[in-house]
């Protein structure tokens, strides 16, 4: 009679489960709960309970299928209904995750901190953007660690303190572009040339440069574009709002980043240039007493950049005399030394080369004249039995026939048995080590008397 296997009928498998787990009053209770419904729960999207419970039953351990007993429930909660003990541990409890889930979420973290940091932040010389995988580096460099809960724009402003303090990388927040643009008032172009000079007052007070201000264009006077730090906006909106100025402050362009090929000469040049134009225009804008001396200044100040500019250029100018090409030139100092260096180590690599050849065509050579001498106080002929056939020893057939076959390396014919017998032989070996070295083979004759052992050493 055969056994019937039965299976519980009342079992519920429980998958992608997220656990929630509350200790209260020295118990331990759980909810098995689905992994993306916890969070919708606790911010209020989501209202049905049966949508986020596998089962609405409370445990003492998930994992094993414990459920807590009713006596328990009244002790803790006060209640024995395991709906309202859902909900509060729902709303109170802690979610399990598991190593793999934290981990996935601490790198999903990283990496929009490092990519909020390369958008936001750019090098603080040459103003171009630095590569995620950089700024990555330069957080593992600093031991900024991230925190999963935590605001990302909060970690962003930290990150980037903390890379500047370790001194990791020469980073900067990314200036923005606003545009200050002065409401009309009813006074004429006096009053909003006047308004201008305040605003600009005002924005040099706030430690914005003239090199950061663009020169107005044409006659309209009632636009001040110029870049500032993020952290100074709300300040530069209140300067805005001044009753002195009467303006409206804009956003151009919120992160301001240099592109294309650079040069530090042209880059210098092109700042040197901004700052000319800037005050050729302000100084048709300067009245007063101390214009004079301010435009004196001014003019110190840009031949003091020109001067710098021409010099840095004269430092940065190759030398083309030493170049087979008149149109090419190397752009900097490093590429030339790297450049020595590698031709330094081809000529060495080839006098390796060659001095290994030599070695190698003296041992053959030797080897050459002593198998002649010992030929010679043999008293062997220079024609023996054997034939030499394209620089190799051509043995007579000893059987001939057509079912003979021929050795390329030792030369002869041998029959099917004796070919067999042949490749295994040690005349056959000696040749072959020969033939790999350039040295043409022995005949058998000449292989007898050899001393095999003192080429190969």
């Amino acid at each position: 009679m055969s056994r019937q296997i039965t299976q519980p009928l009342n079992q519920v498998r429980l998958t992608n489960v997220a656990v929630v787990r509350l200790s209260r009053h020295g118990h331990r209770f759980e909810v098995a709960c689905y992994r993306n419904k916890i969070v919708n729960w606790r911010q209020g999207t989501e209202t049905d309970l049966t949508e986020v419970l596998q089962t609405e039953r409370v445990f003492t351990n998930v994992s094993k299928g414990q459920f807590a007993s009713t006596k328990i429930l009244k002790q803790c909660f006060d209640t024995s209904d395991e709906e309202v003990v859902c909900r509060f541990i729902l709303d109170k409890g802690a979610v399990q995750v598991s190593d793999q889930e934290r981990a996935a979420q601490l790198e999903s973290t990283m990496r929009e901190v490092a990519s909020m940091v390369a958008e936001k932040c750019v090098d603080g010389n040459s103003g171009r953007p630095y590569t995620v995988t950089q700024i990555r580096d330069a957080m593992k460099g600093a031991g900024y660690m991230v925190h999963p809960t935590r605001n990302i724009k909060q970690q962003f402003l930290d990150c980037v303190r903390l890379i500047k303090k370790k001194g990791v990388l020469d980073i900067e927040r990314a200036k923005m572009e606003l545009c200050l643009t002065l409401l009309a008032s009813g006074g004429g172009d006096d009053d909003v040339s006047s308004r201008r000079r305040k605003a600009l007052d005002l924005l040099t007070a706030e430690g914005i440069s003239r090199g950061d201000v663009t020169p107005a264009t044409g006659d309209d006077d009632s636009k001040v574009i110029f870049k500032s730090d993020p952290s100074k906006y709300r300040r530069l909106e209140e300067i805005a709002k001044d009753e002195s100025v009467g303006g409206r402050l804009d956003i151009t362009r919120q992160c301001v980043t240099e592109s294309g090929d650079v040069a530090l000469g042209s880059e210098l040049e092109r700042r040197a240039m901004a700052q000319q134009q800037y005050d050729e225009a302000d100084d048709e804008h300067d009245v007063g007493p101390d214009s004079d001396s301010k435009v004196e200044e001014e003019d110190g100040a840009g031949r003091a950049m020109e001067d710098l500019a021409s010099r840095v250029q004269a430092n940065l100018r190759v030398d083309d005399s030493d170049n087979d090409d008149e149109n090419f030139s190397r752009p900097t100092a490093n590429s030339r030394k790297a450049q020595k260096a590698a031709k330094k180590k081809s000529k060495k690599a080839k006098r390796r080369e060659k001095e290994e050849a030599a070695e190698r065509d003296e041992r053959v050579s030797a080897e050459k004249e002593r198998q002649k001498r010992r030929a010679e106080r043999l008293g062997l002929d220079d024609e023996p039995s054997c034939t030499r056939i394209n620089g190799g020893a051509q043995q007579q057939p000893s059987g001939g026939g057509e079912g003979s076959k021929s050795c390329t390396t030792c030369g002869g014919s041998f029959t099917p048995a004796e070919y067999r017998a042949h490749f295994r032989s040690e005349w056959h070996g000696y040749n072959v080590k020969l033939k790999l070295r350039g040295v043409p083979p022995v005949s058998e004759e000449e292989f007898r008397v050899v001393d095999m052992d003192a080429f190969f050493d």
